[in-house]
């Protein structure tokens, strides 16, 4: 256990991160630390290992674990080469308790299910926010999908077929900028349970030395829903305090995108409405698109009351 303390002359302190980071690369060992954010869950800390990657760990202290007198490392969220024993899996609890809201973990468990149950062995990493110590209640479930070249093509294809016999897929999107890349994917996926905070953001991409197989470059949303996205995105810019521009911009490509000559006024929950209101009228009969329309408003009346 080493304690660092800075002394006075020290004036921008480092992030234990960036701690963590250095001392492993020095000693060449993996290095537990604490946190920014301190977890509520005893044991909960970051490890860092050599190479520099970091992710969350649980540490069980002596007599914590039966038959155990010493300490002893949970599972965690990433491969450690020096710790080969330990195995790899996220700690759902605390990641539900960073991103602070009721019900994250159970959908994070569950998307997490169905992708091992798509193609077994396949590598499964945090991105954005839930990666780091960023994450809030408006953070989506950002995950990296390393998957073997051989079975590429079949990941991109049947994944949402395994994600929809756990969670009901309402509405999903492949991202166009991705299409080209051989090796990669980008896609999104809305649900039809819980909150609509929590979006699926998957990055799939293909690794090892077998031939990648041709994906599917799989579709875009209709206009209409991709204008509800973004509805969805400047609630969650108002309730993190977003610049008016940033918010502003949201709003008024969508009512651009759907061809209407209205667009933000700054009365937020009202603009946010109003789009909805516009994108709904521009495929009423679309079951997602309503769907979506209702829960947005909900939303609305919720986050902005």
């Amino acid at each position: 256990m080493l304690d660092v303390c800075a002394g006075p002359e020290v004036v921008d302190l480092p992030e234990g991160r960036v701690l963590g980071r250095g001392l492993a690369a020095a000693l060449g060992r993996p290095v537990l630390f604490e946190g920014a954010v301190r977890s509520s869950r005893p044991g909960a800390y970051w490890v860092a290992t050599p190479a520099g990657r970091t992710g969350r760990v649980r540490l069980y202290g002596p007599g914590e674990v039966a038959g155990r007198e010493g300490f002893v490392l949970g599972a965690a969220e990433l491969s450690i080469p020096q710790l080969p024993h330990v195995p790899v899996d996220f700690d759902y609890e605390v990641i539900g308790d960073a991103a602070g809201g009721r019900g994250f973990a159970g959908t994070l468990r569950a998307v997490v299910a169905a992708l091992r149950e798509c193609c077994p062995g396949a590598e499964t990493e945090l991105r954005g926010s839930l990666a780091g110590e960023g994450a809030d209640r408006y953070s989506d479930i950002d995950l990296r999908w390393t998957v073997p070249a051989e079975r590429f093509a079949y990941c991109v294809a049947r994944v949402g077929e395994h994600l929809d016999a756990v969670l009901p897929v309402l509405s999903a999107r492949s991202d166009p900028d991705a299409w080209r890349a051989p090796d990669r994917r980008l896609l999104f996926f809305f649900f039809r349970g819980g909150s609509l905070f929590r979006r699926l953001d998957l990055e799939i991409r293909a690794a090892g030395p077998g031939p990648v197989g041709a994906a599917p470059p799989g579709g875009g949303w209709p206009v209409p829903v991709s204008a509800l996205a973004n509805a969805l995105g400047a609630v969650k810019a108002v309730r993190r305090g977003r610049s008016a521009a940033e918010i502003r911009g949201l709003l008024d490509r969508a009512f651009a995108r759907l061809g209407s000559a209205d667009r933000a006024t700054g009365r937020w929950a009202e603009d946010v409405v109003n789009l909805v209101d516009t994108a709904e009228r521009a495929d009423p009969r679309a079951p997602a698109v309503r769907a979506l329309a209702a829960r947005i408003r909900y939303l609305v009346a919720v986050e902005f009351r």
